[in-house]
């Protein structure tokens, strides 16, 4: 008999109040994952571990190619890289593969891929103690399922995951299980993830990866990057042609900046500027354009094209993305295919049960993000089911008036990953 898993990995996002939050959780599920105390320069990998950011960032400009659809977006390449590296440690043959050429990870192999995933889970949040940075990882497994050892184990060193059981035949306590979990992994921000009618009661298992990021913007020297008084009503020029008046923010200061081919870049670094914004600008309001490039454009190029120097006269949208994708045939169309045919998938390395064929019946990300004077909070909530079955130079004077359609990243400067990335087609 088919069977459904739910592997669910879960950043930040917003929700209003629970409905979920009457229900009492006896014994919730542990939060485990490292806090640093000490402060770290930069993050440290081997040549084997750079090419993989690398790989994620590719992965990143061509699923923002498959997913954007001439509206507002938002969504982390990095939940999605955690869930499916979590995923592959289930998986073997072609479906382990096809999971391993997605994310560019060429024949280094499953070991490799988890040091990759520790150590970035590890050094990222100690990068910069000013910014608040949590990866949390968790199995919530059906006590009629046994996980196989070696996975059991993986999951623990690698990811950091709290191992829990409970009996899944109440659908509100799985799910209020869940959501407490989620909540206190983001420090309240993810207040619901799944709601009773969600949940199988013959789901083996819910594996769980939660990201919180929440930084304010560095100081540019002489006080806030933007401040409220700053910030007016002015037009934006929608790709249509079309202009509204939004709350725009103002900031004239020195930036690190790019122009490329087609399109400009923007640098607006968080607290000591290990953490940044990367604005993306189109030059002619043609972001389907600026998308299509990116798919092209390796993201190393455009971080060594970045200069110093420019004062840069800054307009930038007060902005708050939301949405949720489904994931399935974008994923199918990136190269993911076995794992979501029942007849072709593999995915026999999670539990003891060897008569049950699991396949991915559904990939979804939920996402948000808000931007203000303040600084910003972002993530997502990606969703798997699994059916089972320097000296002084000229300064330039540059005009960045994000007045028209643009995409932005978040990423870490000293190892070059992308979290977050998006496109703001109307603020």
């Amino acid at each position: 008999m088919k069977r459904f898993i739910l592997l669910f990995s879960a950043f930040i996002c917003f929700y209003s109040c629970s409905d979920l939050d009457a229900v009492k959780v006896n014994e919730p599920i542990v939060i485990s994952s490292p806090t640093p105390t000490e402060p770290i320069a930069k993050v440290l990998l081997n040549a084997t571990q750079s090419c993989y950011v690398s790989a994620g960032n590719d992965m990143a400009f061509r699923l923002l190619g498959e997913l954007f659809d001439d509206e507002n977006l938002i969504c982390s390449p990095l939940s999605l890289q955690y869930a499916m590296a979590m995923l592959a440690n289930g998986a073997e043959g072609e479906t382990l593969e096809e999971i391993l050429d997605f994310l560019r990870y060429g024949d280094d192999g499953i070991d490799a891929l988890n040091e990759y995933c520790r150590t970035l889970l590890e050094q990222l949040p100690a990068v910069d103690l000013d910014i608040t940075l949590k990866v949390t990882d968790a199995l919530l497994v059906n006590d009629r399922y046994e996980l196989l050892p070696a996975f059991k184990k993986t999951v623990e060193d690698n990811y950091y995951a709290a191992v829990d059981n409970m009996d899944f035949s109440d659908p509100e306590q799985i799910a209020a299980r869940i959501n407490g979990w989620a909540r206190r992994s983001t420090n309240g921000f993810i207040d619901k993830v799944l709601n009773p009618s969600d949940i199988s009661v013959d789901a083996p298992a819910y594996i769980m990866n939660a990201l919180y990021f929440k930084a304010k913007w560095a100081d540019n020297g002489f006080g806030p990057m933007f401040i409220e008084e700053d910030t007016a009503s002015e037009s934006f020029l929608r790709s249509n042609g079309k202009s509204i008046k939004v709350d725009m923010m103002n900031n004239i200061g020195f930036h690190e900046y790019a122009e490329m081919d087609g399109f400009k870049v923007l640098v607006l670094p968080y607290a000591d500027g290990k953490f940044n914004m990367y604005v993306l600008l189109p030059d002619e309001n043609d972001i389907e354009g600026l998308i299509g490039t990116l798919q092209t454009t390796a993201w190393s190029d455009v971080l060594g094209s970045l200069k110093q120097g420019a004062k840069v006269h800054v307009k930038l949208p007060k902005f708050e993305v939301e949405n949720r994708i489904d994931l399935n045939d974008a994923l199918d169309n990136l190269g993911v295919e076995c794992a979501f045919s029942p007849s072709k998938a593999a995915f026999c390395g999670m539990f003891k049960d060897e008569e049950t064929n699991f396949s991915v019946s559904r990939i979804f990300q939920k996402s948000h993000i808000s931007v203000s004077e303040w600084g910003t909070e972002a993530g997502s909530v990606t969703v798997e089911w699994l059916l089972g079955d320097a000296g002084a130079k000229p300064v330039d004077e540059v005009y960045f008036y994000a007045d028209h359609p643009f995409a932005f990243v978040i990423g870490e400067e000293t190892s070059g990953t992308i979290l977050f990335e998006g496109v703001v087609m109307e603020p």
